[in-house]
C-alpha cells in the first residue's frame, strides 16, 4: 500500500527531458515508482490535464529572521517552493555577540529593507554561534525545508568587532579565526558561505557592509576553509553588480578583474560557486562578458553558476507601500490614517492640489536619507512607471508607460499617477522596471535564462518587503517564459522546470531532490498549467508589530507536496508543516 499516488499527470521530471504521461507513487516521503502504477494508496491525487514537477528550490532568500517567527514562509510558499535557502549576500544573524545585535539589525534593515522594528520584535537572540542558530531552526517546523549559509558580515563582526565595522583589513589571526568558524558552521550543517562586494549595499545608518572591502586573502581564506569540509557552495555578489553608480564607476576592466577573483575563489575552494548577475544600463553587454568568462571556467572544470533573475529588478509602488508622494508635507499629515480614511483625505481637492504642488519635506528626508534618495529616483523616472492591471504583464510595451498614458489623458504625469493610486479601494499598484529591462523589454533575461550554466535565483524572499515580491518568480517563470510571452520567444517548459528544480539542487549538493525519479524525496508540485497565474501584488500588515510587506498570490497549484505531505491543495494551505532544517553533507 502506497501512501500516495499522483495519477495521470504529465511528468516534467526536472532533467530537461520531454514530458510524459505517468503516475507517481510515494511511500515514506520518497518517490518509489514512476510509470503505470497499479497498486492502491491511502490518498490519490487526480492529475489528469495537469503537469507534475519536482518541488522548486529557491536558492536566494533572506528569511534569516523570518525563519524564527514564521512557519508558513510566504511569499515563497504560495509559489511551489519546497526548499528555501537563507543567509545570502553576506548578511545574517549568526554568529553574534550581544553588543553587536543592533549592528546586524541595521545591516539587514538597510541592505534587505527588513524593518528594524520587525527584527527587534521577531528575534529573541537566543543563540551565539552559527551552530547554535542552526539548532534553533532545527527545533522548528515549516511548510518547506530550509537551509542556510554562514554569512561574511556577522562572522567578520564576531571576530573583529569594531574593526570589522570600520572596514579595517583582517590580520592573519583574524582570517584564521574566521576560517575555524566557517569549518565549524559547515560541520554543523551550513550549506555554504555567502559574501558581497556590492558598494550599493548600505546599512540603515548609511555604512557599508562589513566584508565589502575584504582583501583577497580573507575571501580566499573563507573559501579554503569551506572547501576543506568537502561540502558547501560559495555565494557572492560581485563588485559592480548593478553597474556604474554614485559609489562604483568601475568599468569592464574592473568587472573582468572581478570575474578573475570569482575564478580564484572557485579554484581555492574546490566547491561550486554562484554569483549574482543582472543586465544594467551603464554596460548593456557586461552580462555577456561575465557569462562567457564563466563558460570558459566551466569548460576548465570549475563549477561556476551565474545566478540570474527571470524578470526585471525594480520597484512596486502603492499607497500602503512606497510612492513618490509619501514624504510631501500634506501627505505626511495623513500618512498614519487607516487606508480607507486616508483615501477620503487624499481625494479632498484641496489636499490633492497641495500634495501635487509640494516636494518632499527636507526634514523628513534628512531623518531617512535612503528613503529620500529612493523617492527622488522614482520621481525622476516617473515617465517610465507602468500602472499594473490584470492579467499582469511583466513585459509591458512603450505605450503602457505613464508618460504616454498621461499625455493621452491630457493631464500632468504626477496628477495621473496620484489619481491612479487613489482610485477604488486604494490598492492600485505601479511597477518601475530597472535592471534586466534594458531597451524596454526582457530580451536580456531570455538570453541569460537560455544559457545552460546559469542558475535561477535572486528572488529575495523575505527582503525588500514594501518594494518587491519576486518570491513569486517560480509561478512567473512557468506562466510567462513557458507560455504567455508576446514580445519575444518563449522557453521550453522542461527547461524552465529544470532551472527551478534539478539545476538548483545540484548547485547546492542536494542530490536527494529536484527530480521526479524513484528514490528521490517526494517534493512535488501538481500544476494546472493552463490556469496558472499570478494575482495582483498587495500590501499585508502581517509582520511582527503589524509591519507591512508585499505579497502576491497565485492560482493553478493543484497540490504542493513536501516529503510526501500535501502542504497546499487547490491554492490553499492545508496546515501541514513537514518542512525541517536541512544540514549539508560532505561529498568527497
Amino acid at each position: 500500500m502506497y501512501d500516495m499516488i499522483i495519477r495521470g499527470g504529465t511528468v516534467i521530471d526536472g532533467t530537461g527531458s520531454a514530458g510524459y504521461s505517468a503516475d507517481v507513487a510515494i511511500k515514506d516521503g520518497l518517490i518509489v515508482e514512476v510509470g503505470t502504477v497499479s497498486g492502491a494508496a491511502h490518498e490519490e491525487i487526480d492529475a489528469a490535464g495537469a503537469i507534475v514537477t519536482p518541488g522548486f528550490i529557491d536558492v536566494h532568500t533572506h528569511y534569516d529572521g523570518q525563519f524564527l517567527w514564521d512557519d508558513r514562509l510566504d511569499p515563497s510558499f504560495s509559489h511551489g517552493v519546497t526548499t528555501a535557502i537563507g543567509g545570502n549576500c553576506g548578511v545574517g544573524f549568526a554568529p553574534v555577540l550581544p553588543e553587536h545585535k543592533q549592528a546586524l539589525i541595521e545591516l539587514m534593515e538597510g541592505v534587505e529593507e527588513i524593518p528594524g522594528i520587525v527584527l527587534d520584535e521577531g528575534l529573541d537572540w537566543d543563540w551565539k554561534t552559527f551552530p547554535d542558530y542552526l539548532d534553533r531552526l532545527a527545533a522548528r517546523e515549516y511548510t518547506m525545508d530550509i537551509a542556510c549559509h554562514i554569512a561574511h558580515a556577522p562572522l567578520r563582526v564576531y571576530v573583529m568587532g569594531e574593526r570589522a565595522i570600520n572596514h579595517e583589513a583582517a590580520t592573519a589571526d583574524d582570517v584564521a579565526q574566521m576560517a575555524t568558524l566557517v569549518r565549524e558552521a559547515m560541520d554543523a550543517g551550513a550549506v555554504g558561505f555567502s559574501g558581497a562586494r556590492l558598494l550599493e549595499h548600505l546599512s540603515s545608518t548609511g555604512a557599508h557592509v562589513p566584508g565589502t572591502f575584504a582583501d583577497d586573502d580573507e575571501l580566499l581564506g573563507m573559501a579554503k576553509a569551506m572547501g576543506e569540509t568537502c561540502k558547501g557552495t560559495f555565494q557572492i555578489i560581485p563588485l559592480g553588480g548593478v553597474g556604474a553608480s554614485l559609489f562604483d564607476e568601475a568599468g569592464r576592466e574592473a568587472r573582468q578583474a572581478e570575474h578573475d577573483r570569482i575564478v580564484k575563489i572557485a579554484q581555492v575552494s574546490g566547491r561550486p560557486l554562484t554569483y549574482s548577475l543582472v543586465q544594467f544600463n551603464s554596460d548593456e553587454e557586461d552580462w555577456k562578458m561575465m557569462i562567457d568568462e564563466s563558460e570558459r571556467a566551466v569548460a576548465n572544470g570549475l563549477p561556476i553558476a551565474p545566478q540570474v533573475g527571470a524578470r526585471s529588478v525594480g520597484a512596486l509602488t502603492t499607497l500602503d507601500g512606497n510612492h513618490i508622494f509619501m514624504l510631501r508635507p500634506s501627505y505626511v499629515a495623513v500618512a498614519d490614517l487607516p487606508l480607507a480614511e486616508r483615501l477620503v483625505a487624499l481625494r479632498d481637492p484641496t489636499r490633492r492640489a497641495a500634495i501635487l504642488s509640494e516636494k518632499s519635506d527636507p526634514a523628513v528626508v534628512a531623518a531617512n536619507p535612503q528613503l529620500g534618495s529612493f523617492i527622488e529616483m522614482l520621481t525622476g523616472r516617473i515617465g517610465g512607471i507602468f500602472p499594473m492591471s490584470l492579467p499582469l504583464d511583466y513585459e509591458p510595451g512603450p505605450d503602457d508607460r505613464l508618460e504616454v498614458l498621461a499625455k493621452a489623458a491630457g493631464v500632468p504625469m504626477e496628477a495621473y499617477l496620484y489619481d491612479h493610486y487613489t482610485k477604488g479601494d486604494g490598492t492600485n499598484v505601479c511597477a518601475s522596471h530597472m535592471l534586466n529591462f534594458i531597451g524596454g523589454g526582457l530580451d536580456g533575461s531570455y538570453d541569460m535564462m537560455s544559457r545552460e550554466i546559469t542558475a535561477s535565483g535572486l528572488a529575495d524572499g523575505g527582503a525588500h518587503m514594501k518594494m518587491i515580491c519576486d518570491a513569486s518568480m517560480p509561478t512567473f517563470m512557468l506562466s510567462f517564459w513557458a507560455r504567455d510571452r508576446k514580445r519575444g520567444p518563449t522557453l521550453p517548459l522542461e527547461h524552465v522546470v529544470k532551472k527551478l528544480s534539478l539545476k538548483n539542487a545540484e548547485l547546492y549538493g542536494m542530490h536527494d531532490r529536484g527530480q521526479i525519479a524513484p528514490g528521490k524525496r517526494a517534493d512535488i508540485n501538481v500544476i494546472d498549467f493552463e490556469k496558472l497565474s499570478l494575482h495582483m501584488p498587495h500590501i499585508a500588515h502581517d509582520l511582527p508589530k503589524g509591519s507591512p510587506r508585499m505579497l502576491q498570490g497565485s492560482t493553478g497549484y493543484v497540490a504542493t507536496i513536501v516529503g510526501g505531505v500535501v502542504t497546499r491543495r487547490y491554492d490553499a494551505e492545508t496546515g501541514a508543516r513537514p518542512g525541517r532544517l536541512i544540514r549539508s553533507k560532505a561529498v568527497h
